[in-house]
C-alpha cells in the first residue's frame, strides 16, 4: 500500500510498505443507478436492520429517501443537474453517496465495501480483467489512518473514512492507484461512489 519515495507524494500515500491480502472478489465496476434504484424501490431509506447508528441518526436528521441531488427514484432516476431535472441512465455510476448509504447498500445486497488494500490491488493489477476505476472516487472500509511512518492526518467533524481513486472532474495528475484521501463518512457533496465485495 501507499507510494515510494521519490519527487511529490501526497501525505496520505506515504509510505510504501507491505501489507497481507487474503483472496477476495471485488465488483469490476462501480455499483449503477440502476442497482441503488432496487435498494431504494425496495424501502431500505426506512428500514433501520440495513443502516449503521451513525447513517440511521443521519438519515433521521436529513430526511432525506435518495442520495442528495435525487429527485426520483421509481421509474428511472431524476436528478437535479445544474438547476433541471436530468434522467440518469441506469448504467451510470452512483454519485453522491455518503458511506453510510454504500455500507446500507452492501448490507441490503448481501455484500461488503472492499479495504483499501483489496482496493488498491484490484486498480494496480487487475485491469486486464476489466477493473474499471477513475469515474468518481470511492468509498473503501475502515476509518481513515496514516500509514506506518507517514505522517499524522488531521482530525476531521467526527469520524473520517478513505475514499480511493479519484474523480473524471479531479486533477489527471492526482489519479493513480495510490491516490486516497480521508473524507467525513457523511459527506455527500462529492463525486463519489462505490463498488462491492463478496462477503
Amino acid at each position: 500500500l501507499g507510494s515510494p519515495p521519490g519527487g511529490f507524494v501526497p501525505e496520505a500515500e506515504r509510505w510504501a510498505h507491505a501489507h497481507s491480502v487474503p483472496e477476495f472478489e471485488i465488483d469490476a465496476q462501480p455499483v449503477c443507478w440502476a442497482q441503488f434504484a432496487e435498494f431504494v424501490d425496495d424501502g431500505a431509506y426506512d428500514d433501520r436492520r440495513w443502516w449503521s447508528d451513525a447513517g440511521w441518526e443521519q438519515l433521521e436528521a436529513s430526511g432525506r429517501r435518495a442520495p442528495r441531488y435525487v429527485e426520483q427514484v421509481s421509474g428511472g432516476v431524476l436528478a437535479r443537474r445544474g438547476g433541471r431535472l436530468q434522467r440518469l441512465p441506469g448504467a451510470q455510476v452512483v454519485l453522491h453517496v455518503t458511506a453510510h448509504e454504500a455500507e446500507a447498500w452492501c448490507r441490503w445486497a448481501g455484500r461488503r465495501l472492499p479495504s483499501e488494500a483489496e482496493w488498491e490491488l484490484a486498480a494496480s493489477q487487475a485491469g486486464a480483467r476489466g477493473f474499471a476505476w477513475g469515474e468518481v472516487s470511492e468509498w473503501v472500509a475502515g476509518s481513515a489512518r496514516a500509514y506506518p511512518g507517514g505522517p499524522a492526518w488531521p482530525a476531521g467533524p467526527g469520524p473520517l473514512r478513505v475514499q480511493r481513486g479519484a474523480s473524471a472532474w479531479g486533477s489527471a495528475r492526482l489519479r493513480h492507484p495510490c491516490a486516497r484521501q480521508a473524507v467525513a463518512a457523511g459527506r455527500d457533496d462529492c463525486f463519489v461512489g462505490f463498488r462491492s465485495c463478496a462477503v
